[in-house]
């Protein structure tokens, strides 16, 4: 056996004896006896090592012998001569043996600290390998498929790795896929807005800057550019420069959104949608798709569509700009008329665990069927709901006979009927999936930002990102519903959800905010009724006070642990995450709950961060200040420290 080795397979051992050996030699000048034995002790542990090595050979062999039994008689030979270079590893991760190809060809001349197959493998060991029989790896500029294979051989086994270097079919590929087209629509975001704040001779100015600077920006990249109509432009790049772009972040957006005339913020922004295809049609459809992603999501973003159905988005930082027309509003208020009007029955439905706004949406949709003279019902399950103080409300004023239990609501509905969801636009999230799935006629009302996996199948789907509430979109359908009429009860409905998601008109009101509010309280809506609907108990309270003691600073947001027992543990981690808010340098609170076998987060901000996009990491959602999230069969402790790697990855991408 070389000396190098058993140097190279028991590298621990011999720096021991060569530091053994030498407080040996230094003992016979001062005690022999200890000395010799010190040294015998030495020997001893060599005759081991030296077995060890030689059992570790004698296994390689072994190995090797086995494998070449098993090549069929045409190829019989020695593995040394086999034209692939081929690897044998052993369960503890261990190179057993290579032939001569894979040390000239792989091996060359690079030095590797260890006799790991990581060092060929991209850091995987048997436990990723032993799952597929072939896997890609990269050994600096080459490029292989491996293919894996066991042998056993006296109740032993090893691994053999069969390296086929494909580095110019894989750049052949690559190079074909990123010659692929990729289609990017480009629109100004609340174009109208810039004309209806500025002077013709300004806003002609202000447009032009823009397209020159989207121009100019995708002038830096090889492809076509072209523009389609005012503010709007279409561009097809190859996948390479796409990825240029990726790396830029899309840095457009943000010199878009940082735009001034006149020494003044302009506030508008683009909404670009991307599409992957194998040919033009099909990436022109995905980024027609994507782009009504982006929309939805409230704009000044980036929305990629994948191959795959999947997205990625880019930006999305600001709030949007609200719409002062009110024509969409009128439109789809006599599309809702006319659906009513012909169906049999209407059932209206709001998300799990509904909460002011969902319950006071849900009461103007049930006020307009009624008035057109249909039967209508709500399904809520009142055990979970938010709202208790509202339907308590209702129950005074005998209105508490139009909710009905969701498993009652699936009897009731036929071809015929018609299915209203009001606060939501996710099936995951309905009160009952399966009245969803029974229900033939579908309309989604909805404020929430689009997420991937949106209902697709509705007939109306009026989504309005842009809208304090569903309670505030509802409140202007109304208005365009001659034979609707509200009273003050309804109106008391409405105008709590609206101050639910607004937080008593701080967050997201704009000015169509108050003028619903405004219609509301004509109407017969009394801010006193209303406010007593956020009452709460003393017990309420103080459990609320301990979460919020319990919270962390976490770069700019807060984060808390919810250790308490309550029935009302959402609404108090809902309020106590509003709260956090109130400290100083928080621009985001989050707070971490459990129910049963699944772990909650509740998320709030005041703008400054888009709890959605963090929450949408959990598969969660929600608006860019107010978001949710579940997570089902979760432990606490795992998901604080992923919420913590997503509020790491939220600020690095911004």
């Amino acid at each position: 056996m070389k000396f190098k080795q058993f140097v190279r397979y028991q590298p621990v051992v011999f720096v021991t004896m060569i530091a053994a050996l030498i407080i040996c030699a230094l003992n016979f000048f001062v005690n022999v006896r200890i000395a010799l034995i010190e040294l015998a002790c030495l020997s001893v542990l060599l005759i081991i090592s030296l077995f060890a090595v030689r059992k570790s050979f004698v296994t390689a062999k072994k190995t090797v012998s086995r494998l070449n039994e098993s090549l069929s008689a045409d190829e019989k030979g020695h593995l040394r001569d086999f034209p692939l270079p081929i690897l044998i590893f052993d369960s503890t991760d261990r190179i057993l043996w290579y032939n001569i190809l894979f040390r000239n060809y792989i091996i060359g001349n690079n030095e590797f600290r260890t006799d790991s197959v990581k060092n060929f493998t991209g850091g995987k060991g048997i436990e990723e390998i032993s799952g597929t029989s072939s896997f890609e790896t990269q050994i600096g500029s080459k490029k292989y498929t491996v293919y894996f294979s066991h042998i056993e051989f006296d109740s032993n086994r090893a691994y053999a790795l069969y390296f086929v270097d494909d580095t110019a079919l894989k750049n052949i590929a690559r190079e074909y896929e990123l010659s692929k087209p990729v289609v990017l629509i480009t629109t100004v975001d609340s174009l109208d807005e810039i004309y209806h704040s500025y002077r013709e001779t300004e806003s002609a100015e202000i447009v032009a800057n823009i397209e020159l600077m989207t121009e100019g920006w995708f002038s830096g990249y090889q492809g076509i550019f072209r523009k389609l109509g005012n503010g709007r432009f279409i561009s097809i790049v190859p996948e390479r420069e796409l990825e240029r772009m990726l790396e830029d972040k899309f840095s457009v957006l943000e010199q878009i959104r940082e735009f001034t005339y006149s020494d003044k913020t302009v506030g508008t922004t683009l909404s670009i949608g991307a599409g992957r295809g194998n040919n033009l049609n099909e990436a022109e459809a995905a980024a027609t798709q994507a782009l009504d992603m982006a929309l939805g999501r409230g704009g000044d973003q980036l929305a990629l569509k994948n191959p795959d159905e999947t997205y990625t988005f880019i930006g999305g930082v600001s709030s949007g700009v609200e719409r002062h027309t009110k024509v969409r509003s009128r439109v789809m208020a006599s599309a809702l008329a006319e659906l009513i009007t012909t169906a049999d029955n209407v059932i209206i439905m709001g998300h799990k665990f509904s909460d002011l706004d969902c319950l006071g949406a849900s009461m103007g949709i049930l006020k307009i069927c009624q008035d057109i003279g249909k039967q209508a019902r709500i399904a809520i399950s009142p055990k979970t709901s938010l709202a208790l103080p509202l339907i308590n409300y209702l129950k005074k004023n005998n209105l508490d006979g139009a909710l009905v239990l969701p498993d009652y609501a699936e009897h009731m509905i036929d071809e015929k009927s018609l299915l209203i969801i009001v606060d939501t636009h996710r099936a995951e999230f309905l009160e009952s999936k399966k009245l969803y799935e029974k229900a033939e006629k579908v309309v989604v009302i909805d404020h929430h930002r689009k997420t991937v996996d949106y209902i697709q199948n509705a007939v109306i789907f009026y989504h309005e990102p842009k809208a304090s509430s569903a309670s505030e979109m509802v409140a202007e359908l109304v208005q365009y519903i001659p034979a609707a009429k509200l009273d003050s009860t309804v109106a008391n409905s409405l105008l709590a959800g609206i101050m639910l998601d607004t937080k008593n008109f701080v967050l997201r009101a704009g000015a169509r905010t108050f003028e619903a509010a405004a219609y509301l309280r004509s109407v017969g809506a009394d801010t006193v009724t209303v406010k007593q609907f956020f009452n709460d108990t003393l017990e309420n309270r103080q459990l609320r006070g301990q979460v919020v003691l319990s919270a962390y600073q976490y770069k700019n947001c807060a984060i808390s642990v919810a250790d308490i027992k309550s029935k009302d543990i959402r609404l108090i981690c809902a309020q106590a995450a509003d709260e956090l808010l109130t400290i100083n340098d928080v621009q985001a609170s989050f707070v971490i709950f459990k129910t049963g076998e699944t772990v909650n987060i509740s998320a709030r901000s005041m703008g400054a961060v888009n709890v959605q996009v963090v929450m949408e990491v959990f598969n969660g959602g929600g608006h860019q200040t107010m978001a949710a999230c579940q997570i089902e069969n979760g432990e606490v402790d795992s998901v604080r420290r992923e919420l913590e790697t997503a509020i790491d990855n939220y600020y690095a991408n911004q």
